[in-house]
């Protein structure tokens, strides 16, 4: 990760991760291995898959909030009403790539001032 940019989520209840405490979470996309077996990073119910970070477009300054095309800005909540009321959990269902490796939440492109925010293969992969 060192020297890449990235899309954190970073308003979640704190977790333990490795003896330090994290606030946030990377985001990626997740797509099945070109090939099938024995290729990919990871594994989902039993198939090979392939996962690679979301990124925002170079220009884009560091810290920017992401915006959604076609919406309002949106409102950050604090780290105890994501926890509590599962908002990042609920809304992973809608959060995939489209095939133009776009992030997308319910066909909303993610958005930073310098464009659309991508994963560098993925095409239709779920994001978490």
């Amino acid at each position: 990760m060192l020297g890449r940019r990235l899309l954190v989520v970073s308003n979640l209840k704190a977790k333990n991760l490795v003896g330090f405490k994290s606030h946030g979470m990377v985001l990626c996309a997740a797509g099945p291995a070109p090939g099938g077996e024995g290729e990919g990073e990871g594994e989902e119910d039993g198939k090979k898959e392939i996962v690679e970070f979301v990124e925002p477009p170079e220009g884009a300054p560091p810290g920017e909030i992401v915006t959604f095309e076609g919406l309002p800005p949106p409102e950050p909540f604090s780290p105890a009403q994501v926890e509590k009321k599962k908002v990042f959990a609920s809304c992973l269902g809608g959060m995939k790539t489209n095939d133009e490796c776009v992030a997308t939440w319910n066909g909303h492109a993610f958005v930073t001032s310098a464009g659309p925010c991508k994963s560098r293969t993925i095409r239709g992969g779920a994001m978490r």
